[in-house]
């Protein structure tokens, strides 16, 4: 008896030694940006989350939404409250400075050592004052993209305009012609600012000027120059060339009207070719065409220019480390690097991760390609000054739409913010 149990307990042990051994599951907690109530996006988000949960069965995500203002407002509480996520969705710059600024966000440098030249240019630009990396870029964004439906132009007698005075001439054809000039929202005030103030305030003004006024040195944002970009978009909504109800419309229906050929012109940024990829029939991509505003009064600045920044990405809380923070790194790394950045490719982004260019990519991300390859570019105005005074500039833009505040007034409520709050003023 003795001896038969000696001889099961030894062939349990050879065999417990050949038993594979079960990876211990790490648990991550992750806040990402995300508008789930937009099927596209969503569509896209999933096949990346799938293809990382096959390879990485052992990583679990536990994750939660929100978009726009709700997304800062809430991850700015949570760093105060010192309750981070273990990942979240950042950006390069100051639009999230309210937490990267914090030393709550671990420094990706160490993670990413030897990886740096597998991305494009101007991707990986320091993120701290120290060259810190906070965030993996998923691609360079360009915020500011006049898409131009070359069919209607053509139906219509017309071709696209070199100069705002001659865009402004086309709005009575467009109009009785039953369609929107410049189809765009700005309910939620950003987009005004960021893909069409921006890419104005480096035309009106050009880099040197917008430099100096960044930091208060012999320039300003109640100067002359910022006060010309903000009459553009002043005389723009004057002569009826933006869709009605501008301030009110949810963002996306602007991309609908421009969609279903109901708008000639429709400004947004880059990023809103991952949608026409799929929203647009084979044809449109033939006659839909991807420009810039064209030149404006008195300009200074680069001709044909818009406003692009290092993308945005995700990073991790600096309190990680062992299995959790290899864990959220195959996790940014998958998303950034080349596994995710094939798949959104694929779906209509223009990933920051260098990947070979191949023939059989949709129409509009060539497109999208050339125009970032291409176009020069200036400064996003939220992303080289402090988030909080875009509370003053947005709402301010928005009332000068509405009549309420001439372009000389926003200009130097702004700069008063600025002077007495904005980082690049503080000695």
């Amino acid at each position: 008896m003795k001896k038969a149990l000696m001889v099961m307990l030894s062939v349990l042990m050879v065999v417990s030694m050949f038993q594979p051994v079960q990876a211990e599951k790490v648990t991550l907690k992750m806040f990402h940006y995300l508008e789930v109530t937009d099927p596209v996006a969503m569509k896209n988000w999933d096949e990346v989350l799938t293809a990382f949960k096959t390879a990485n069965p052992d990583i679990e995500l536990e994750l939660e939404y929100l978009t726009n203002e709700p997304y800062h407002n809430k991850l700015q509480t949570l760093s105060v409250a010192n309750e981070l996520p273990d990942v979240m969705f950042l950006w390069p710059d100051k639009r999230t400075g309210y937490v990267t600024a914090s030393g709550k966000i671990k420094d990706l440098r160490e993670f990413l050592k030897g990886h740096e030249s597998e991305f494009v240019d101007g991707a990986l630009v320091p993120q701290g004052p120290n060259g810190e990396i906070y965030e993996l870029p998923e691609q360079m964004t360009d915020t500011h993209v006049m898409f131009v439906n070359e069919k209607l132009l053509k139906d219509l007698g017309l071709t696209f305009p070199n100069t705002l005075d001659e865009l402004i001439a086309q709005g009575e054809k467009i109009r009785a012609a039953g369609l929107i000039p410049i189809a765009m929202t700005n309910k939620d005030g950003w987009q005004m600012q960021s893909c069409l103030l921006s890419a104005l305030t480096e035309r009106a003004g050009g880099m040197e000027w917008y430099k100096k006024a960044l930091k208060g040195d012999g320039a300003s944002f109640a100067d002359a120059e910022f006060v010309n970009a903000l009459r553009v978009i002043e005389t723009l909504s004057k002569n009826q060339m933006f869709m009605p109800g501008i301030n009110q419309a949810d963002y996306g229906s602007d991309m609908t009207e421009f969609v279903n050929e109901k708008a000639v012109y429709w400004i947004d940024g880059g990023w809103r070719v991952n949608n026409l990829v799929t929203e647009l029939k084979p044809e449109q991509k033939e006659y839909i065409s991807l420009r810039t505003f064209p030149a404006i009064p008195d300009q200074k600045g680069q001709a044909g220019s818009t406003a692009t920044v290092a993308g945005t990405g995700h990073g991790m809380n600096v309190a990680l480390d062992g299995a959790k923070a290899e864990a959220a790194w195959k996790w940014i790394w998958f998303y950034s690097g080349p596994e995710g950045s094939k798949i959104r490719r694929k779906n209509g982004a223009l990933p920051a991760y260098k990947l070979p260019m191949q023939e059989d990519l949709d129409p509009m991300i060539k497109k999208l390609a050339e125009f970032v390859a291409t176009t020069p570019a200036g400064y996003v105005l939220d992303s080289v000054l402090d988030a909080e005074g875009m509370g003053v500039l947005q709402p301010a833009i928005q009332e000068m739409i509405l009549g309420a505040k001439t372009p000389e007034q926003v200009a130097q409520e702004y700069e008063a913010w600025v002077a007495a709050n904005d980082s690049n003023r503080k000695k």
